[in-house]
């Protein structure tokens, strides 16, 4: 009597006599052509009375108790089985094949090959695009902060030969709010490469004293967007009308993130902006300083990344300095736009400013 009522519900065969069920066509073309390579074949059809047990509850649609069924015939263990073998095979020949070509070739030398040569793409690019500068704009500026990328493109212009020659004037901006190691270093890279920088601060006062009379010793934290206007805004518009700047030379890159993720080399307006590094990542800065054994900010020894106000710049796990972005995370701590989103510029070089 139960073996007549599993036959009776039985949707998958729809007969209670014994015939075979094709098996469905679940194995792809490409996996049917390498079961052939290595000798398997496909597997036979079966019946699905050769089940030790069929217990389908009525009412399932036809399709799915055949779906069923094949989960839980001998030929779905039969092909479960030659599956891992196979499987088995192909990784361990594929790891035969990675020893043996690592051990032949030295996939070391490759990435160091291959390193070298964006290396020298990124070089030349970058004096390709200062060349570019040079030759068509009359009065072009670059407002440095002495971190790593501002150090190699003073070194690049320097090869230019655009930095003695006053071709390149260089900005510089007093918060009055800079490490005291800031000012030092700007000393040393004026001695080394014959400049004389254009310093500009806030208007009105002429040492911090001052500023913190006039202004108050917390501004930034009372309202960092005027301190901003204050500080660094309106002391750098100043430069750009005073020096009649054409174009500026900045050294902002897509690895920073946020609001430069998109930059190009150049971008237009009444004063163009240009960046010869903006294809580089923080990593391929140290590499030329490395190279050259050019001078680096004495902060960065000291676990900063980047450098700027010393109360709202903070050393960074030299881990995360490569990540993307991770030269600036240590920058603008604590401090947030009036929508609540993290503070990411000054103001200097937001989209529109300048154009």
């Amino acid at each position: 009597e139960r073996e007549r009522e599993r036959e009776s519900v039985c949707s998958a065969c729809l007969h209670p006599s014994l015939h075979r069920v094709p098996i469905p066509n679940t194995l792809s073309a490409s996996t049917s052509l390498a079961m052939e390579v290595v000798g398997i074949s496909h597997p036979p059809a079966t019946c699905c009375h050769s089940v030790s047990t069929c217990s389908v509850p009525r009412g399932r649609s036809a399709q799915a108790d055949r779906l069923l069924l094949w989960q839980r015939t001998p030929a779905r263990n039969w092909v479960r089985e030659r599956s891992v073998k196979f499987r088995r095979c192909l990784q361990s020949s594929s790891r035969s094949d990675i020893k043996g070509s690592t051990a032949a070739v030295g996939v070391e030398k490759w990435i160091k090959e291959m390193r070298d040569e964006r290396f020298q793409h990124l070089e030349k690019q970058a004096l390709d695009v200062l060349r570019k500068t040079l030759g068509v704009y009359g009065s072009p500026a670059f407002p440095c902060a002495l971190i790593a990328g501002d150090v190699v493109l003073l070194d690049l212009l320097d090869r230019l030969e655009a930095l003695r020659s006053e071709r390149v004037k260089v900005i510089f901006i007093d918060t009055f709010h800079l490490f005291m190691e800031t000012h030092t270093f700007l000393q040393e890279m004026q001695t080394r490469y014959g400049f004389k920088a254009y310093v500009f601060h806030a208007a009105g006062v002429e040492n911090k004293d001052q500023f913190i009379e006039k202004f108050g010793s917390d501004l930034f934290i009372r309202d960092i967007d005027e301190y901003d206007r204050i500080c660094k805004v309106e002391p750098f518009d100043r430069a750009l009308s005073t020096l009649k700047v054409d174009a500026m030379i900045n050294g902002r890159r897509r690895d920073h993130g946020g609001e430069r993720a998109d930059l190009e080399g150049f971008e237009g307006g009444n004063i163009t902006k240009v960046q010869p590094l903006v294809y580089w990542e923080f990593r391929d800065c140290w590499d030329y300083i490395m190279k050259y054994g050019i001078p680096y900010h004495p902060l960065h020894d000291h676990g900063y990344p980047s450098i700027g106000d010393i109360q709202t710049t903070v050393p960074v796990p030299k881990e995360k300095w490569f990540e993307y972005g991770g030269e600036r995370y240590g920058r603008f701590q604590g401090l947030s736009n009036k929508d609540g989103s993290a503070k990411t510029e000054c103001g200097i070089h937001m989209k529109g400013l300048h154009s």
